[in-house]
């Protein structure tokens, strides 16, 4: 694409969404329905746009030629494109990009690859689309790279939304340009998560996509191909009723009622909100505050106390970026503000590893301590899966504080194993016997770091002074 012709498409294609379908692309007139209009006319009008949306009504297909349009009409301009795995960006939605852009009714050029439509070399601007996928191991660099996006013109495409990393949806909250647009559409498949805030959100122009709203399912016959329509209706209500959660998510695009498939400790958390075990808890000033951390570019924080026989969680706080001495500072302001009387902070074994060591000159523990904290640095855990049976009995004597935790039980309710993408269906899961690395990993184990200091080095609420040393002696180092 010349900049004669990128000037041309801007003037009359740049609110023109629908004309840049119908005469630039060949989508036919007649497969632009009601509602991709609503998604559209939102993207072009507002800054962020949040679509919930049941199975098969056309979600990916829409918004792999939003993209395309934004990219061709606001040069320069710079779309980025992500979802939960490599395969759902470059054989779903960037295949319909890829398709959109080679069978277009007039060349769009650029360079073109399996994810990337680059202009910058032909033309000397900043002006590309890219799709990635977020890995656990990653998940840090790719957070970062994200900030690092940043034009005059941007569109953030969160396909499937429900599964991204909630570190890279901070970083896109975290990325301004003078005209921005972000669009998060997918199956709400859990009830908490950043996904289903958007829809709590004043920030976010809302909608909701029903498979009832399709052409196909209102006229019952195929206008529009690989639509779903009656039969899928019929079909999903036959095998899980018209009440389940199953026919709400994928039929109504409704907010599963249920948290992550999957989950450790959901059903215990549920038992535990209806024995009011969740609910209003204060700090009690007779007793330590211990503080259970999970370190890293996430950092997890729990605040508990030892009552009796009885755990209770005052407070959790997460966050990505700041370094100890931040969160260290915090911890303070909490104490002067509570009247705290701190008791140990209680860290992984890996927290006095030497990778810390070569970046820094010191170890997490060290400088913990050396900010004044008195820390216990744990044995190392044979088997996590073990941990996690553990904290399952842990979690039946704690007491939770509602206002003081609410992303902290987020955290808890979501944790789940790892589900087999390669190997799962749309009706059937395949899981891989270890937790997802998804970001509510991190408030997880920070919890079941509190499971093992609590059982296994006894703390109590009872210990005199002595008991108190011998016990730092032992296990702080």
């Amino acid at each position: 694409m010349s900049r004669q012709q990128a000037r041309a498409m801007l003037r009359k294609y740049q609110k023109d969404w629908h004309g840049f379908y119908t005469d630039i692309l060949g989508v036919p007139a007649e497969h632009i329905w009601s509602k991709m209009h609503e998604i559209n006319d939102s993207i072009r009008d507002n800054e962020n746009t949040a679509v919930r949306a049941g199975h098969g009504v056309s979600k990916t297909f829409d918004i792999a030629r939003m993209c395309l349009q934004f990219l061709c009409c606001h040069p320069p301009a710079t779309v980025v494109t992500t979802a939960p795995t490599g395969k759902q960006v470059k054989d779903v939605l960037w295949r319909e990009i890829r398709d959109a852009h080679t069978n277009a009714k007039f060349p769009l050029g650029g360079k073109l690859t399996t994810t990337m439509l680059d202009y910058q070399e032909s033309t000397g601007l900043l002006w590309f689309a890219t799709g990635f996928s977020t890995k656990p191991e990653t998940v840090t660099a790719e957070a970062t790279a994200f900030q690092g996006y940043h034009n005059q013109h941007l569109m953030i495409a969160f396909e499937e939304a429900a599964g991204i990393h909630p570190a890279i949806w901070r970083a896109a909250q975290h990325i301004g340009a003078p005209h921005r647009r972000f669009v998060a559409i997918g199956n709400a498949t859990s009830k908490s998560g950043e996904f289903p805030a958007c829809f709590k959100s004043p920030l976010y122009n809302k909608i909701v996509v029903s498979v009832k709203d399709t052409p196909n399912f209102i006229e019952g016959r195929e206008v529009i191909p690989k639509i779903y329509g009656r039969a899928y209706e019929q079909a999903i209500r036959i095998r899980y009723g018209e009440d389940s959660d199953e026919y709400a998510v994928r039929v109504l695009g409704e907010i599963s009622r249920k948290g992550s498939e999957g989950s450790y400790y959901g059903r215990i958390l549920a038992d535990m909100a209806a024995r009011d075990r969740i609910g209003r808890l204060d700090h009690d000033p007779n007793y330590d505050v211990y503080v259970a951390w999970d370190i890293g570019y996430t950092t997890a924080i729990w605040l508990f106390q030892l009552v009796g026989n009885n755990v209770h969680f005052i407070k959790y706080y997460e966050d990505s970026g700041p370094g100890i001495p931040d969160y260290v500072r915090l911890l303070t302001e909490w104490g002067k503000e509570g009247n705290y009387h701190w008791g140990f902070d209680i860290v992984p074994c890996d927290m006095d590893s030497n990778s810390t060591r070569i970046i820094t000159g010191n170890t997490a523990l060290d400088e913990l301590r050396a900010l004044g904290r008195k820390v216990v640095a744990l044995k190392v855990e044979r088997r996590v899966i073990e941990g996690i049976e553990r904290t399952k009995r842990f979690l039946r004597r704690c007491l939770f504080s509602r206002e003081g935790c609410p992303k902290g039980l987020e955290r808890l309710e979501n944790y789940h194993e790892g589900k087999n993408v390669q190997m799962s269906t749309e009706d059937e899961s395949v899981f891989t016997g270890v937790p997802a690395k998804d970001g509510n990993d991190h408030g997880a184990d920070a919890m079941r770091y509190a499971s093992k200091a609590v059982e296994e080095m006894h703390l109590g609420s009872g210990m005199t002074a002595q008991e108190d040393r011998e016990l730092f002696a032992k296990y702080g180092g």
